[in-house]
């Protein structure tokens, strides 16, 4: 194995805290109740998942889309949206370092494979996330980094998972992806020629669930998957 490929949300960050941070600084923007925000958040991103699931949607200008969805629900300038997102990247603390990100990260570096973040976009860009990778020192092992705005792909998309590879000269099956969503990640990894890792919190421990794919219960679990395929 050469590459390992990392989703970012809910696989090193968490989503839940960005969103968060994202519905308490709009909300004061707009003078909402929070709770209103919030909801249209969950719609929004429900709406957008589905898109994506399918492949639907203009993908260079996925982030812009969730964007506009999001400010239309709300019925206020995108504006507004832009300033809360931006708002939440300055306050958000660390917190948002999901458990065993770090050192899943210094392990798999620690193996001597390139490590890649590849990650899709909503309601704030990819350079946004980069500098929260920044922030909370999970660059110092991540050796690129390839967000759906800049690639202009999302994932399931094959180019998102292919752009990595071509960037190191690296095959397919020498490659592993690992996230938190089945279809995206999991599926989408698969898809391309890659080995996958599928993170669900309900797995009891690691498990092989497919002929190149493999279950966790946590992002750490990728350090017990390379053990498993060197042997």
């Amino acid at each position: 194995m050469k590459l390992a490929s990392f989703d970012v949300w809910n696989t090193l960050l968490d989503m839940n805290v960005m969103l968060d941070a994202i519905a308490a600084e709009l909300s004061k923007l707009m003078g909402a109740c929070i709770v209103d925000v919030v909801e249209g958040m969950m719609l929004t991103r429900e709406r957008i998942k589905a898109m994506r699931a399918k492949t639907a949607g203009d993908p260079s200008r996925a982030l812009e889309e969730s964007q506009e969805m999001l400010a239309e629900l709300l019925g206020v300038d995108v504006e507004l949206v832009k300033r809360a997102a931006a708002r939440a990247v300055l306050r958000v603390g660390d917190e948002i370092v999901l458990p065993g990100a770090r050192e899943a990260l210094e392990g798999v570096k620690r193996e001597g494979l390139k490590v890649t973040v590849t990650g899709n976009v909503m309601f704030w860009p990819g350079s946004y996330t980069r500098l929260l990778l920044e922030r909370f020192s999970l660059m110092d092992y991540i050796d690129r980094t390839f967000f759906a705005d800049e690639v202009k792909a999302f994932k399931p998309m094959r180019e998102m998972f292919e752009k990595p590879l071509r960037a190191f000269d690296v095959k397919p099956e020498e490659a592993i992806h690992i996230g938190d969503t089945k279809e995206e990640d999991f599926e989408g990894a698969l898809k391309a020629g890659m080995w996958a890792v599928w993170i669900n919190p309900e797995a009891e421990g690691v498990r092989k669930i497919h002929e190149r794919g493999f279950e966790v219960p946590g992002v750490e679990g990728i350090l017990e998957v390379l053990e498993l395929l060197q042997r």
